[in-house]
């Protein structure tokens, strides 16, 4: 079974999908957040420890990109928990 690494901060997995991160599974916790699950990867921590030092570089158009996609998907998941799967 591969490594994963999981988050509900939108940012960071936005971050982590700019740098090469592969989702493998969004969920829900408890309370109703997203989880956004990632394959892990060795520069995860490194990479993790630059986002919240705010030293982590890379374009901000891929950035912004990237948290539009994952916003959509949770908004996506949102809507099929309410309203039932897509046929």
């Amino acid at each position: 079974m591969e490594k994963t690494f999981q988050t509900h901060d939108l940012y960071l997995a936005s971050a982590l999908k700019v740098h090469g991160f592969k989702i493998v599974d969004i969920k829900r916790n408890g309370s109703g957040r997203g989880i956004f699950v990632f394959e892990d990867q060795a520069n995860r921590f490194d990479l993790v420890k630059s986002y919240f030092s705010g030293d982590l570089s890379g374009s901000l158009k891929a950035f912004s990109n990237a948290w539009a996609d994952l916003k959509g998907l949770v908004s996506e998941m949102e809507m099929e928990n309410s309203y039932g799967s897509r046929t």
